[in-house]
């Protein structure tokens, strides 16, 4: 019998010592229970003292419980304790024969409860220890899932332009190492195209700052439309767009480049009972096959300015055009 939660002892016959009778259980029939003093059950864990009924015809401590069973001729009871002497529960042997245990089965019986009571402690705090461990690293596996979300988060903020919603120059750079680095291996081609909206600061000061920031955002998703899934858009800074083509030749990467330049003339704005219209000057450098022996030596930084350069011819040759590096 072991004391529950409800301050009863109940039969835990046959069961775990963690499977405690309860209604959540749904067990087909009530165990026996008693209370603390009730039955010479009850008289062994209220006094915390071993209760020997020889014979249980005659014995007035034992509680007939009606429609039992089975009827014991001599049964002893023992109390199981902690070493702080709480009581765990009452430990029942019993036997058909009146008085059939004799003083060396009582001394056996007290030497068995004391080590039982120390066995159900020790499992009791292990228990609690396995329940700490689980609840602990429950815990700290959720502190870690939302340290890495947190961390993601914050790498993809700082990988993406706010206004545009693009993504911006430092994710540019880790992209753009791994395009170079599959065409010196695989001989892989790919373009790098610089666009610059041609007199920017121009609709900045005269329309304002905000409606220069509707123009970005238009244009960038213009750009976004323009562009394949395998494709590198990003925005460079101010007016600047970069466009990585992965896997492309030189001769796509121009006409790529000339239906974007011709998409964006196309986008029309109102400010000021005003239509403003943009164009771009976009500048191509092509990093092709043939070339591999060249393109071996270079940096990105050099890529960069390769496309830069050939931005500036575009230009200084009037604007709204498109310029390849080297041609």
């Amino acid at each position: 019998f072991i004391l529950n939660s409800d301050g009863m002892l109940s039969n835990v016959t046959g069961l775990s010592i963690v499977e405690l009778p309860d209604h959540s259980h749904g067990w087909s029939a009530t165990p026996l229970e008693f209370k603390v003093g009730e039955g010479i059950i009850g008289r062994a864990a209220a006094a915390r003292d071993m209760q020997y009924c020889a014979n249980c015809f005659e014995d007035d401590r034992f509680s007939k419980v009606n429609g039992q069973a089975y009827m014991p001729g001599s049964i002893v009871c023992a109390p199981v304790l902690t070493l702080h002497n709480v009581l765990i529960g009452v430990l029942n042997v019993s036997h058909p024969q009146p008085n059939f245990f004799t003083d060396w089965h009582l001394r056996l019986l007290d030497v068995y409860t004391n080590i039982l009571g120390q066995l159900i402690t020790n499992r009791r705090l292990f228990q609690q220890m396995e329940m700490q461990i689980a609840l602990r690293t429950a815990e700290l596996e959720r502190l870690v899932d939302e340290t890495r979300q947190l961390k993601d988060h914050y790498v993809n903020l700082s990988m993406h332009d706010q206004l545009t919603g693009l993504h911006n120059r430092r994710y540019f750079y880790d992209q753009v190492e791994l395009a170079l680095a599959q065409h010196r291996r695989y001989s892989y081609p790919f373009c790098v195209l610089v666009m610059d909206i041609d007199h920017f600061k121009s609709i900045n000061d005269k329309y304002g700052h905000v409606f220069g920031d509707q123009v970005l955002i238009s244009v960038a998703k213009t750009l976004k439309e323009q562009v394949r899934n395998t494709d590198i858009l990003v925005r460079f800074g101010g007016e600047e767009f970069v466009i990585i083509f992965t896997n492309t030749s030189c001769d796509n990467g121009r006409s790529f480049a000339e239906r974007i330049r011709k998409e964006i003339k196309k986008l029309s704005w109102n400010a000021f009972d005003e239509d403003v219209h943009i164009t771009l000057s976009i500048g191509l450098y092509c990093l092709n096959p043939n070339q591999s022996d060249v393109n071996r030596m270079l940096d990105i930084d050099q890529i960069i300015h390769f496309a830069d350069t050939a931005l500036y011819e575009a230009k200084d040759k009037g604007r709204d055009r498109i310029e390849v590096y080297g041609s």
